[in-house]
């Protein structure tokens, strides 16, 4: 067996960030090949704010196997680089660590994509402070929608479908591999909650800023009796979703994503643009917790509520379908482990959840394009303190100025406090 690299030329800001030893070994994981020689790799930063909490990279491997030379690419994920305070909000809140860990310990024995079409990314390396994983995009032409798309019908039957096949994972892993051990026992210390919790300044500030548009935005806040009622309670009623995001043994659990937007889905395409298949990524706030909480976020943050309110029992029965296909796929009995029954009786209960996050998502994703990256690059200390401290005067300038932000900041709301409240 013989692997080699040779004259390597990695430019840019991020030439120390991959090593000559660890590209060999992710060209290794990835090619299934043992005699190979890397001729060079380079890493470029990829254009555009794709997230929040992390940097994004690709990396390009020129090999020779057999003679035969050709271009590999990935897609690499890492800690912050630049920016100090980002990094250390980080590296304290254990996002990253979390998600490296959610890969190599616990999607990895989930394996590969069985039972259905591709669901989520290949990883081929990790390290405390990096992931790299396949570039679906270069490799299989998959794509991401555009931020202010709402999903129709076929696509999101499709990112169910993928939701579906994770929790079919999830529980087939649990009952058939780990002999009825929940997840939140083998692997406490990964499944922490990272993100919903008071200790969190990015968390707390969406909530604030949910307040600001209840309070100044809505139709409801032009009643004075509603108003002060809102002034009264909302902040209490808000804070319950401290407490119900709690493993529970009074429903099956699952290993739920939580952060099912837009930006972390991609989508394959037919030739005459219908979509075909879906993948999900990013990791970095997974739980254990009733499944409900997937299929509810993924309506939320990536429809429009007019189309939740015609089609939700259908995409419930979609969702139950596929879920429990899959489940007989790996021999189980999906009416004695997670019946319809049990997704109906869990919908109300979960569902703050699903207005929460939605208004505190939506609150930074649907500002107009480049809001963020401009105050990152121009004003970072405005921009750490929009992220992290609050961002009420951010969300209502933009309410009245914008007019996308506007109609749906104020359709979430909107809905959010007809929930909490019985508005009418």
């Amino acid at each position: 067996m013989t692997t080699s690299t040779s004259d390597h030329q990695v430019h840019g800001l991020y030439r120390d960030l991959i090593s000559a030893g660890e590209c060999e070994q992710i060209v290794r994981n990835s090619l299934k090949v043992e005699e190979f020689v890397v001729l060079g790799f380079e890493l470029t930063k990829i254009p555009g704010h794709l997230g929040f909490l992390g940097e994004y990279l690709h990396l390009n491997v020129e090999v020779e196997i057999n003679g035969q030379r050709s271009s590999q690419r990935y897609f690499i994920k890492s800690l912050p680089l630049g920016d100090k305070n980002q990094r250390e909000m980080m590296e304290e809140m254990g996002f990253f660590r979390k998600e490296v860990r959610v890969y190599s310990e616990i999607l990895a024995p989930f394996g590969n994509n069985e039972g259905s079409s591709k669901w989520r990314p290949d990883c081929y390396y990790t390290r405390d402070d990096l992931i790299v994983l396949e570039d679906v995009k270069w490799r299989s032409g998959f794509t991401m929608v555009h931020y202010k798309t709402a999903l129709d019908q076929p696509h999101l039957h499709l990112v169910l479908d993928a939701v579906a096949q994770m929790h079919a994972c999830s529980l087939n892993h649990e009952y058939n591999l780990a002999g009825g051990r929940r997840l939140d026992e083998s692997h406490k210390e990964v499944l922490f909650e990272a993100s919903v919790s008071r200790d969190n300044g990015w968390f707390m500030a969406g909530l604030s800023g949910i307040r600001a548009i209840a309070l100044n935005g809505t139709r409801y806040c032009k009643d004075a009796a509603k108003k002060e009622l809102m002034e009264k309670e909302l902040e209490g009623k808000l804070n319950r979703v401290f407490d119900i995001v709690k493993p529970t043994h009074q429903y099956q659990n699952v290993l739920v994503h939580r952060d099912i937007w837009l930006n972390n889905v991609m989508f394959q395409f037919n030739e005459d643009q219908s979509p075909k298949a879906c993948v999900l990524l990013d990791f970095q706030i997974c739980r254990y917790l009733p499944p409900i909480i997937d299929f509810l976020l993924t309506l939320y943050l990536t429809t429009r509520r007019s189309h939740r309110d015609e089609f939700f029992d259908h995409y419930l029965n979609f969702y139950h379908d596929q879920l429990s296909t899959k489940l007989r796929t790996f021999k189980l009995n999906p009416e004695q482990i997670l019946p319809k029954s049990q997704l109906e009786s869990t919908l109300k209960e979960y569902r703050l959840i699903a207005h929460v996050f939605t208004g505190i998502y939506l609150g930074l994703t649907n500002l107009p394009a480049n809001v963020l990256d401009d105050l990152h690059k121009d004003e970072p200390e405005q921009y750490h303190r929009y992220c992290n401290e609050n961002r009420d005067e951010l969300m209502l300038r933009y309410l009245r100025e914008d007019t996308f932000y506007r109609e749906t900041m104020t359709e979430c709301v909107e809905e959010m406090l007809e929930y909490l409240f019985g508005f009418e």
